[in-house]
């Protein structure tokens, strides 16, 4: 057996397991997709970080408002994080007895939350990124999850992707889709490992308990979460909680993106590596080393696919350059209709994709998405594998010599 092929055959067996695990997972709890409402209304308060987002943080805020949630038990904190265009002067159009608009010197997410924190008295705090928006329903929603147990610390939502219109955006629509699934599939299980920075809201305790965001942090919705698995707490997740984002539309504000998010995975896993245990359940025993296995396949299958691609490309350089590039000499077509591969590495890549485009329509049926996607889904079958390697290898790269991350404009 070629390197190629055990590549191969371990990415789809590995594929495979992953994905039956997850359907059947859900199918076996389809009760729990199902909205809760909550019986008792806690006080609860948003903080909206931002730094230059003069052009979504009137949007941002007017959803916020939009809320069907009691105007007395629901406040909105907006910190300016030092912006340099008109993004304060927007948000004060806002400030009332339920809006408190602050303006700080710049200092990063985590920075601006902790602000938010301190002038926070409210049973429930959450965050609203200042390029995201709610819909009306979503708080009551999410509140009804905390009733479960005193011990659920945190309830994330369902994050979309808001009005995709570049190639790219539309490769985040399905990712971020199968997002929706997996996060529900990882509250069944236990092991939520990221509080989403848009509308994820907590129990204040926590905080008060624990410590405020660390403002060192790459990613401090990661390191929250992982936190708050530490001390033997859970996250749920709110499935008809819909919460809209704008995506990077193009290569590089993605890429930073992407850096920022990798980087800060992998410093938080290993700051928290003692989750590694089976004393923390599905979260030590499979969700965390099959996310880092999942992340070795794909790197190893584009440095295949990219040194095989060469390769190719060399021999088939110094074939036509043998005959003098005389190309239409050799052109002949040639098809028997009567054979089919029917081997088990060609069966075991088609049962792979079946399986992997009914993930996709589990992730839309759980996200209860009614676009149709297939367009979307043909450009993220083609395109994404292939970023999600060459993302996680230039942050390994990053990390090994010593690069800096930069905060860019929608990240704070």
């Amino acid at each position: 057996m070629t390197f190629g092929e055990l590549l191969v055959y371990t990415v789809a067996y590995f594929g495979l397991f992953t994905s039956i695990f997850f359907i059947l997972t859900l199918l076996e709890n389809r009760k729990e997709l199902q909205s809760r409402k909550a019986r008792q209304l806690g006080a609860v308060t948003i903080i909206v970080p931002a730094y230059n987002e003069e052009a979504s943080i009137a949007q941002t805020l007017k959803s916020l408002l939009r809320l069907k949630y009691p105007k007395g038990k629901l406040k909105i904190i907006v910190i300016d994080d030092g912006s340099t265009d008109s993004t304060y002067s927007i948000a004060k159009r806002f400030e009332s007895s339920q809006c408190a608009v602050y303006r700080k010197k710049n200092g990063g997410k985590a920075s601006a939350l902790n602000f938010g924190l301190r002038r926070c008295a409210t049973e429930f705090v959450g965050a609203l990124d200042a390029d995201s928006f709610v819909d009306p329903d979503a708080l009551l929603n999410i509140m009804g999850f905390f009733e479960a147990s005193p011990k659920v610390m945190a309830v994330t939502p369902s994050l979309k992707v808001y009005t995709p219109k570049t190639m790219l955006q539309k490769v985040q629509r399905i990712e971020y889709l199968i997002g929706v699934f997996l996060r529900k599939i990882f509250a069944l299980l236990g092991s939520i490992h990221v509080t989403p920075g848009p509308f994820t809201i907590y129990r204040k305790t926590f905080f008060d308990m624990h410590g405020n965001y660390d403002e060192k942090n790459l990613t401090e919705d990661i390191e929250v979460a992982l936190r708050i698995q530490k001390h033997g707490y859970y996250i749920e997740n709110a499935l008809h909680a819909n919460v809209y984002t704008i995506t990077p539309a193009s290569f590089w504000p993605l890429y930073r993106q992407r850096m920022r998010w990798y980087i800060g995975f992998f410093e938080n896993v290993w700051n928290y590596r003692e989750l590694f245990s089976g004393k923390y359940g599905n979260l030590g025993l499979f969700i965390l080393p099959a996310s880092f296995f999942s992340v070795f396949l794909v790197m190893a299958s584009l440095l295949y696919f990219t040194y095989k691609a060469i390769d190719s490309l060399v021999r088939l350089f110094i074939n036509y350059s043998s005959i003098n590039f005389d190309i239409l000499t050799i052109m002949k077509f040639n098809f028997d209709a009567y054979f089919i591969n029917a081997n088990s590495l060609m069966l075991l890549s088609v049962l792979t994709m079946f399986v992997g485009i009914l993930i996709v329509y589990f992730a839309k049926y759980v996200a209860m998405e009614k676009a149709d996607i297939k367009g979307n889904y043909v450009l993220y079958i083609i395109v994404y594998w292939m970023l999600f390697g060459f993302w996680w290898i230039a942050a390994l790269f990053y990390k090994a010599t010593g690069r800096k991350i930069r905060w860019g404009a929608k990240e704070l």
